[in-house]
């Protein structure tokens, strides 16, 4: 069999490139918000991210009432990454760029100057009902917190009970590819309490996760996220495979399809977990 080697581009995903798409889903509340995020020790691809970030945080508040608890992991001036949990667990479903502007503020005549993003968005957000179940998680642990270019990347995940397992990588240039289940493993169900190596070694004659920086790049970020449901579920239910993984180039689209599928399902039948990464090209300068 032909060997398949999956090449990640990374850089943190720049979700400020693409423009929402307000696409069909559960009936939820459509509310206007904005975000902002100063320039100040980022950059700006980093700002705007932030500020979408903060946007959708604003959004879920305003629907669900309840503050949001939002993680932003911050290393070296470098925006590693942002996870929004909700109290009322609310998710925005759909969204739509409206505008963005940019502000120069200054807090005092002595103080530097310093450039402020700000996007306005409309997002509808779908509230979610009941309580996630206690006893249902699942882990994910990668062999290396940092990689250099050419380095295999391997996957550890293990469920606290019986679940269908489901694999997204973000990728730096703004893709989302599903590595599991593809083409060369479609069966993605697992067993309680089991730790899944993930390629198996049996497989990775035919598949291997290579990570490596963008061109030119010293050092990039991107991350996984692992997704596990009591029952079956096809997470892109509009986008159909080409080839053995299926790889999504509108990072935006793709959070608005995950996003649909897992608001119908409830709250305990669903667990899931993320893990950052970063890689190193040591002959960058």
């Amino acid at each position: 069999m032909k060997k398949i080697t999956i090449i990640f581009l990374a850089v943190v995903v720049c979700l400020a490139t693409a423009t929402g798409v307000m696409a069909a889903g559960p009936s939820g509340k459509v509310v206007t918000v904005t975000g902002e995020a100063e320039l100040a020790n980022l950059t700006p691809d980093e700002a705007r991210i932030l500020a979408l970030k903060r946007a959708r945080h604003n959004a879920i508040e305003a629907v669900c009432g309840i503050q949001v608890q939002a993680e932003t992991l911050v290393q070296n001036f470098v925006l590693q990454g942002d996870f929004t949990h909700a109290v009322t667990y609310g998710k925005i479903v759909n969204e739509d760029i409206l505008k963005w502007d940019a502000e120069v503020r200054q807090k005092s005549p002595t103080a530097m100057p310093v450039i402020t993003f700000k996007v306005t968005m409309r997002a509808e957000v779908f509230q979610e009902r009941g309580k996630p179940d206690p006893f249902f998680n699942v882990h994910l642990s990668l062999n290396k917190p940092a990689f250099e270019n050419g380095d295999e990347l391997i996957m550890k995940v293990k469920s606290s009970k019986d679940a269908y397992l489901n694999i997204l990588n973000f990728a730096a240039d703004g893709s989302v590819i599903i590595l599991f289940p593809n083409a060369f493993r479609r069966d993605n169900k697992i067993e309680a309490g089991r730790e899944y190596v993930i390629p198996a070694e049996s497989d990775r004659n035919v598949i291997k996760f290579q990570v490596s920086t963008l061109p030119g790049h010293r050092k990039d970020t991107e991350y996984i996220k692992v997704i596990c449901t009591r029952e079956p579920i096809d997470l892109l239910q509009e986008i159909r495979p080409s080839g053995t993984f299926t790889v999504m180039e509108n990072t935006t689209f793709a959070l608005t399809e995950v996003a649909r599928v897992l608001s119908s399902i409830p709250l305990k039948y669903r667990a899931e977990d993320t893990a950052i990464y970063q890689i190193i090209n040591p002959a960058a300068r």
